[in-house]
């Protein structure tokens, strides 16, 4: 009998290369090509306003005496699926406004940098465009918080409140690092580059990096089909990776501005330790007017953790607004 011959050590390697990477091959064409489909069969909810850097995305609903401006943290692929529920809330008492940044959503991409007096110089065309006699109340997430209180130290005679959803202070934001967040999103960017985010999606247990699992049970099926494409398109974006780049820099010429004064702040904190409290505790102070809560058994997007307590405090807060004017 003759003896079995082995494959040649090298073809041995080269076979087991490309069986290793032929899952991501698929994974690869997979996504761009399911990319290319939603983006020809997803249309955009709302409407554009045009700003100097880009086509900026938003969604307004209700007609009250006040308007709501929701401002999204950091990476948050869709600002319409992730205040979808807080929106429809608050219909019949104030118009809420939802918008996406530069390269989410629906939003055109830009190249002008993501500091602070640029996003807000892009909130005020907002505003001035679809709220521009009413007075604002801004209720902004995450890392939202340095373009919220940089547009009120900018505009003071427009912002009525700020209401925080687990932000950090610009202290918080001054000091994290920007190293270790561009790792985070460029490993974020390769999942979904793959096709592993999507494979998870598919499979009924996404990535909960925006709370993906506890948002997609509470969205109507036609909202929650949307926020996966968003996800599976946007998640570790290269306009993420922008804005982190001027985190450090956008927090320190917050904290160079003035403080907020008698402005009614309403500080809504997660459970999160005794550190974030410490956090939270420093956002309040930025106003002489604050209220903190911090609420039992939430999650960084308390909003949807913790929804009926989220959308019960800012109704209270907007009121209690309205009672002092």
């Amino acid at each position: 009998m003759k003896k079995h011959q082995s494959l040649p050590r090298r073809f041995r390697w080269l076979l087991t290369v490309t069986i290793c990477l032929l899952p991501i091959l698929i994974g690869t064409i997979w996504q761009a090509v399911s990319v290319a489909i939603e983006t020809e069969s997803v249309t955009a909810i709302g409407e554009y306003v045009h700003t100097d850097a880009f086509d900026m995305h938003y969604v307004s609903k209700g007609n009250g005496d006040a308007a709501v401006v929701f401002i999204a943290g950091s990476g948050m692929p869709s600002a319409y699926t992730d205040f979808y529920n807080l929106q429809e809330k608050l219909n019949d008492k104030v118009q809420s406004v939802s918008f996406d940044h530069a390269g989410s959503g629906f939003s055109s991409n830009t190249d002008t940098p993501r500091t602070v007096e640029n996003l807000s110089n892009e909130l005020k065309t907002l505003i001035d465009s679809v709220a521009p006699d009413k007075p604002i109340v801004l209720v902004c997430h995450s890392l939202g918080s340095l373009e919220a209180i940089y547009f009120a130290q900018q505009n003071p005679e427009k912002v009525a409140g700020v209401v925080f959803l687990d932000s950090g202070d610009p202290e918080f934001y001054r000091a994290d690092s920007e190293i270790t967040a561009k790792i985070r999103n460029r490993g974020i960017a390769f999942t979904r580059t793959i096709g592993l985010n999507r494979a998870l999606c598919f499979l009924g247990v996404p990535i909960p990096l925006y709370d993906e699992s506890e948002r997609l049970k509470s969205l109507p099926s036609d909202i929650a089909a949307l926020d996966k494409a968003m996800f599976n398109r946007y998640a570790g974006s290269k306009a993420t990776l922008q804005a982190i780049e001027e985190m450090n820099e956008n927090a320190e010429k917050v904290i160079n501005g003035p403080r907020l004064g008698e402005l009614p702040v309403l500080v809504l904190s997660s459970d999160s330790g005794e550190a974030w409290s410490v956090v939270q505790n420093t956002l309040a102070g930025w106003s002489e007017n604050s209220k903190q809560v911090t609420l039992a058994g939430s999650s960084h997007y308390l909003h949807w953790s913790n929804a009926a307590e989220v959308e019960k405090e800012i109704i209270n807060f907007i009121d209690s607004i309205a009672c002092s004017n």
